[in-house]
């Protein structure tokens, strides 16, 4: 499943790699590689990979425009299918960690269009308008690995 969360931040890429680096390795007794090119830094472990744009910010300001919210980070986020639902927990785990770590504004889209969790002026906010298959797995006990507070809201897309 392929997804892109979008942040406000005002660390560097390379900062912010390494405190999601640390995060993930509090979550997993895995091995956990980073490789590092002019266009991005790939996290990657079994059960999920990050990439975060060093370059293309075409994203960032279409995101800017589109959901009327302001981000300067963009990471794309793949997890594999035969180990999604323990990939989208260690990834929920870390994106709470990351919300108490980095603060700021916070989109998290599925296929690059549908809101999921949107954080904004200090409120996260999760979609109520989910399709059948997203119910499936954005439940409350999913939710609950973020550690954070949340309203449900219907996001536009």
């Amino acid at each position: 499943m392929d997804y892109e969360l979008f942040l406000s931040s005002n660390l560097s890429c390379k900062s912010l790699a390494d405190i999601i680096r640390s995060i993930i390795a509090r979550s997993v007794n895995e091995d956990i590689t980073v490789h590092i090119s002019e266009e991005e830094i790939v996290i990657g472990i079994k059960y999920f990979s990050l990439a975060l744009e060093l370059e293309d910010i075409s994203d960032i300001a279409f995101i800017r425009r589109h959901y009327d919210l302001d981000v300067n980070i963009c990471i794309r986020v793949q997890l594999f299918d035969n180990t999604f639902y323990q990939g989208i927990e260690i990834l929920f785990k870390a994106l709470g960690d990351l919300m108490r770590q980095v603060g700021g504004n916070l989109l998290f889209l599925e296929n690059g269009s549908d809101q999921l969790l949107r954080k904004e002026n200090g409120q996260l906010m999760v979609n109520s308008d989910l399709d059948q298959y997203q119910e499936k797995y954005l439940t409350k006990g999913l939710l609950s690995f973020l550690e954070h507070s949340y309203i449900n809201e219907k996001l536009p897309n």
